[in-house]
């Protein structure tokens, strides 16, 4: 029965956020044109939970309440947990919101704010919200009617206001500590451990948590060490200060026997006090430890670039091994401007250092952007040192002639290592053929031709010679070394190629931003089909194909608008160009063989999706010499020039 009551109170307390069916009449509040809402702030006080008439348990809490019109607020009580016997009973978030306001500042009445709830399991539930404030003193109410089970529960909170403010001080105190003071009372012996210091984490709102340390213990004749660790406390604000919640637990020890442990503790002036009391049998040991405050992060907090050529401020984007700073300058800038005219301002984590590079960051300085720079981020504590690579990526204008071309890798002394890309963001795959040279030169030689060429066979000027390789292929190894493909197309694009180990297809990464409706995809192509037509089943083993001698390979010449929430992580890539569901809209040419270059002019379609000025986009260009190259399908051989590719707007 008790546990049935423990299950009870948790689907009636924990269901999500009071919002079921208000009954308005009951919101309606009487109130006055005095603004009550000066009421608001974190209360700190004993909450006290019964069923019926049984008292369930009692525990230290806080509520908070917050402005949300005049003289309505919103209650909260976060992270809400209560301790029953030796079990913990963890709730959840309980948000009331629209609590009307009435009576005078002196006196302030929650007035009573009913909700329905039709709750799955339990059937219908009646909640009622109501309290009363006087001068700091708070009296809350909350009764919870289980109209199946014929019960209430009732959830009276009596406390003070400890703070005006509804702050998550979590993240303010959470820190390295380094060891400053540690003295031990109840036995003659020297306390090592913890040497350094202690580190505090959030665990939640104006929850903390204490990573794992060592605390030197004796038994009286023994020195030894024990571990402690709290996963989760109340961070209580009061008169005092920042408060830890006790922390009691049972530390276990075949050796040297079990040791019952209570944890106290407090912040004030950046410097963390805990008192640990351990009794070990007849043995009651005192610690004092004093920390003083070091920042754990390493972040780049903000950063910025105040200068004309740029269209786009810096955004990040979170990475596993790194994490990627972009930003976007106008087509037209050039290498000299990218070099000397750009200085960005960064706001680091508190106390952090900085490198960039091999050397010293210095504020205020210039930095060369036609380079991707590192920049290492030291926390104050020295425990953690993020890595960012910052780049700036030229604006497009979504329009090429390709008569303009760029030597990739100059500084190599590899000549197998240098090839040919359009210049201004056009990417291609000759990166990747690159890469199946350099590691596998017996499956794709280092003198062979690269998949992306430029060539005087062009409408005017120069064009772009696409052609689809047989690069032999080669099974992968685990998820580590991809499978080498039997078929490489040759693509080139808008966007950047980063080679992508793991999985190949995500190394192009298409598009750039767009802030215009495109109408029109436009350009010129010819294209020849390969011979032998080869498919890949997986293309997880692109180097396993068959031959299908009733195909013939075609182009593939799209353009594609998609949405995103942010310039420098979002952007479409080989495993998701034309099936993203985070496409607007595509302009795709049906390609085949054509001996002379012919033009194109292929219209946006939006199907049931509009362009949305206030929304971010990016489009891209993506031409590739075998349709289905995403697949590492196609026939090699095929070879599809194009040029003067354009979107209109």
């Amino acid at each position: 029965m008790k546990k049935n009551l423990f299950y009870l109170f948790a689907l009636i307390c924990s269901v999500s956020l009071f919002t079921g069916c208000s009954d308005s009449d009951d919101n309606k509040g009487g109130g006055s044109d005095t603004d009550l809402t000066g009421i608001t702030g974190t209360y700190k006080g004993e909450l006290s939970v019964t069923l019926e008439s049984i008292p369930i348990g009692t525990s230290t809490q806080q509520i908070y309440v917050t402005k949300e019109g005049d003289n309505l607020v919103k209650l909260e009580l976060k992270d809400f947990s209560i301790v029953i016997g030796e079990a913990e009973l963890a709730v959840g978030d309980i948000v009331v919101p629209n609590i009307p306001l009435a009576g005078e500042t002196s006196k302030v009445d929650l007035q009573e704010t009913s909700v329905t709830i039709n709750h799955p399991d339990l059937g219908e539930l009646r909640v009622k919200v109501s309290g009363t404030i006087v001068g700091e003193k708070a009296d809350f109410f909350i009764v919870v009617y289980a109209v199946t089970l014929k019960q209430n529960i009732n959830v009276v909170f009596d406390g003070e206001r400890a703070s005006k403010e509804v702050i998550d001080y979590a993240n303010e105190v959470k820190a390295w500590y380094v060891r400053q003071e540690l003295t031990v009372s109840g036995a003659e012996f020297e306390v090592k451990y913890p040497t350094d210091g202690i580190e505090v984490v959030s665990a939640g709102y104006n929850k903390i948590g204490i990573k794992a340390f060592s605390l030197t213990c004796s038994n009286g004749e023994k020195t030894y060490t024990r571990s402690i660790k709290v996963d989760a406390t109340n961070l209580l604000i009061g008169e005092d200060g920042m408060t830890i919640d006790p922390v009691k637990q049972t530390l276990a020890n075949k050796t040297y026997g079990d040791a019952e442990m209570v944890l106290t503790g407090k912040f004030a002036d950046n410097t963390l006090t805990l008192n640990i009391s351990m009794v070990i049998a007849d043995l009651k040991l005192e610690y004092i430890y004093k920390g003083g405050k070091k920042n754990t992060d390493a972040l780049i907090e903000k950063m910025t670039v105040d200068h004309e050529l740029v269209v786009f401020q810096p955004e990040v984007e979170l990475g596993s091994a790194s994490n990627k700073i972009v930003f976007f300058v106008k087509e037209e800038t050039t290498d000299e401007q990218l070099k000397s005219l750009l200085i960005p301002v960064f706001q680091f984590s508190p106390g952090s250092t900085v490198t960039l590079g091999a050397g010293e960051y210095t504020p205020g300085a210039v930095i060369d952007f036609t380079t991707k720079q590192t920049l290492k981020v030291k926390s104050e504590s020295g425990k953690k040192t993020t890595t960012y690579y910052i780049t700036a990526q030229r604006m497009s204008s979504f329009k090429t002639d390709l008569n303009a071309w760029e030597t990739k890798n100059l500084e190599s002394t590899k000549p197998h290592e240098k090839y040919e890309e359009p210049i201004n963001g056009w990417g291609t795959s000759n990166e990747g053929v690159k890469w199946i040279k350099s590691m596998y030169p017996k499956l794709y030689a280092t003198d062979a031709p690269y998949a992306v060429l430029p060539t005087e066979s062009s409408k005017s000027g120069k064009a772009a010679r696409l052609e689809t390789l047989n690069t032999t292929g080669q099974a992968g190894v685990g998820s580590f070394i991809p499978a080498i493909p039997v078929v490489t197309s040759g693509t080139v694009f808008s966007g950047i190629f980063e080679v992508n180990i793991s999985n190949t297809l995500m190394s192009t990464r298409f598009g750039y931003p767009c802030t215009k409706k495109p109408i029109a995809f436009k350009g010129s192509y010819k294209y020849t089909p390969g011979e032998v037509y080869y498919v890949c089943a997986d293309p997880k083993k692109a180097n396993v194909v068959t031959k299908d001698e009733s195909k013939t390979d075609a182009p593939a010449l799209n353009a594609v608008l998609f949405e995103v929430d942010n310039y420098a992580a979002d952007y479409l890539d080989g495993t998701n160009l034309l099936t993203s569901d985070k496409i607007v809209a595509k302009a795709s040419v049906d390609g085949k063989t054509q001996a002379e270059y012919v033009d194109f002019s292929v219209n946006f379609d939006f199907g049931t999706k509009t362009f949305d000025s206030t929304k971010k986009y990016k489009l891209a260009i993506v031409c590739s010499s075998s349709k289905d190259g995403d697949k590492f399908t196609g026939a090699p051989g095929s070879v599809l020039y194009v040029d003067n590719l354009e979107v209109t707007f």
